[in-house]
């Protein structure tokens, strides 16, 4: 049996290392824990940084998309519309529309 002392040594380290959640959804924590024992052999704190690194990778790519995709679209739209090409230097190179010889 463990003294008080002891209980409240190993609560410390705990506090210290350890990460503590509540009111996690049921589902979310199922999948979680499983996630983490097939893929970091239980090893929660692995997991949870491997979850954080991605989320902030996503946040990064999705942050402004719709600027992005607007953006690209005009690109897109430029691209067809155009017969002719300016070169850094400024010279002007003639064409067709793209996919003609």
């Amino acid at each position: 049996m463990t003294t008080n002392k002891e209980f409240e040594e190993l609560n410390k380290r705990i506090r210290k290392a350890g990460l503590v959640m509540s009111s996690v959804p049921k589902k979310t924590r199922d999948e979680f824990v499983k996630f983490a024992e097939e893929e970091f052999a239980d090893n929660y704190g692995a997991c949870l940084k491997y979850v954080w690194d991605n989320f902030k990778l996503w946040k990064l790519f999705f942050e402004n998309i719709d600027l992005k995709l607007d953006r690209i679209l005009m690109l897109l739209e430029n691209n067809q519309t155009q017969s002719q090409i300016k070169t850094i230097s400024g010279k002007i190179l003639k064409g067709g529309q793209n996919g003609e010889d």
